[in-house]
């Protein structure tokens, strides 16, 4: 698979700090116009989309209007169709279906989006289970327990059998200062859950994973600065 570089991490770190300073949306329609006069090339999207997710990430209620949930996932989508085995991009488009609003104008298909991302994230598992392992895979496993706990909320067994695979990966620690934010998210959102199975194994691997991001402290999580 195409592997996560400094070069992704080092761009979305940047779009994070143009968020931060204000200046998100001058440097979206930079890689926007980027993406069009190379539309030809199927990486040329991977800053757009990636600088589009930065907003989404940042959570600034103020800047939604800079930002549409459609382009991050289809940009993905176009960079998928010619680079499939591209990691990142196909582990972000799972994310940002995760992370569709369940009102307004997103409403009516915010459900077969879940349906899809549960499909994909099923496809990356078996991608990445036939190519040399990183540390970040472990993140797909977390992230297929929390879609199915979104759509088969009875199935425990399931879900917690997709903890135990993460489990048994070698761990080592993710050291991408920017996105490893993003990567460490599903196991912040699935150990927020104190129903869900597996809780303390999810809890445990994220103190080994992410151990720049965050800090497990008894029954809670804590974000690192």
């Amino acid at each position: 698979m195409i592997p996560i570089t400094k070069a992704d991490d080092d761009l979305f770190g940047t779009a994070v700090l143009a968020t931060r300073l204000g200046r998100a949306g001058p440097l979206i329609e930079h890689l926007r116009k980027r993406y069009h006069d190379e539309w030809d090339d199927p990486m040329a999207g991977v800053p757009f989309a990636l600088a589009m997710f930065a907003l989404v990430q940042s959570g600034r209620t103020e800047i939604s209007a800079e930002f549409n949930f459609t382009d991050i996932i289809e940009t993905f989508g176009d960079l998928l169709y010619d680079e499939p085995n591209h990691w990142l991009g196909r582990y972000l488009r799972i994310h940002a279906r995760t992370l569709l609003p369940t009102d307004g104008e997103y409403q009516n298909y915010m459900v077969a989006e879940r349906v899809r991302a549960a499909e994909d994230v099923q496809e990356l598992i078996d991608r990445q289970s036939r190519t040399a392992w990183q540390p970040w895979f472990t993140c797909t496993y977390i992230t297929a327990a929390r879609l199915a706990w979104q759509t088969n909320p009875a199935d425990l067994d399931a879900i917690a059998g997709l903890v135990t695979a993460a489990a048994e990966l070698p761990c080592a620690p993710v050291r991408f200062p920017s996105l490893g934010s993003v990567l460490c998210s599903s196991f912040f959102l699935y150990y927020d859950q104190p129903e869900l199975p597996e809780r303390d194994t999810v809890g445990a691997l994220m103190g080994l994973i992410f151990p720049d991001h965050l800090t497990v402290k008894r029954d809670r999580v804590e974000r690192l600065a």
